[in-house]
């Protein structure tokens, strides 16, 4: 706060000084000031239209207020300003990837990891549009190579494990997926994931513990609750699925 208000004052004393502004505005985004920061970025856009590094930023604040096809916007014209960018690339494939539109993203992706061979976010991001298409050889190559990257990427072994899974590595998959858990205890999808794996080689018993901690962590896991009602259920075991029910 202290931060702000020095670049508050900075503006007063000059209202011409575009580089603090610009600062102010970035200030105001981190505070979770969008709009706000928006206003200056616009008025900063009207004085520098050609300036990819505002447009940047631009795409930036309309991407956090989930105005989608309005960051593209920003970001391919700040791409078209400076075409090496790569953190304009990058991000402009990640809003891609939030609407779906996963063929413009990929080349972009692509572009990035062919300048920059360790980034690791971009390889993840390859894998996960991959396993969105049900490409699941290039996605576990993708995946496999962001984890090699970034070891501590538990999502991207939750996909990887996922994979697996699709392809019939079900060993595999249940190895991933414990050290998912492992590193996150909390990751509800992990145990129903595993719940599922396990009920499908008719181990009852182990889904039943797995679909416990799902619904431990996740209360409202519709999903996990009707499987192991349905798995006491077979059981005859009714009245500990009427007490989940109504739990």
């Amino acid at each position: 706060m202290d931060d702000i208000e020095l670049l508050q004052q900075k503006l007063k004393e000059n209202p011409e000084d575009f580089d603090t502004l610009e600062l102010y505005a970035i200030a105001l985004s981190d505070l979770g000031e969008n709009e706000e920061a928006l206003k200056h970025f616009a008025f900063l856009n009207e004085k520098f239209p050609d300036n990819p590094k505002i447009l940047y930023n631009i795409g930036i604040i309309l991407e956090k207020l989930k105005y989608f096809e309005k960051s593209i916007v920003a970001y391919s014209k700040a791409l078209k300003i400076d075409p090496s960018d790569l953190d304009i690339k990058f991000n402009l494939a990640y809003v891609y990837i939030c609407i779906k539109k996963y063929d413009d993203a990929l080349p972009l992706l692509l572009e990035v990891i062919e300048e920059d061979e360790n980034d690791a976010n971009s390889y993840f991001h390859i894998g996960e549009i991959y396993s969105k298409k049900r490409e699941h050889d290039k996605a576990i190559e993708f995946l496999t190579k962001a984890i090699s990257l970034n070891k501590e990427d538990v999502i991207a072994k939750f996909y990887l494990a996922y994979e697996y899974n699709a392809i019939g590595e079900k060993e595999k998959s249940i190895d991933l997926y414990k050290q998912v858990i492992e590193q996150n205890p909390d990751y509800s999808w992990a145990y129903y994931n595993l719940a599922s794996i396990y009920l499908e080689d008719n181990n009852d018993d182990t889904a039943i513990e797995y679909l416990q901690e799902t619904i431990k962590i996740n209360p409202q896991d519709i999903q996990a609750i009707t499987m192991l009602v349905k798995i006491l259920s077979k059981h005859k075991k009714f009245a500990q699925a009427e007490k989940l029910l109504k739990q």
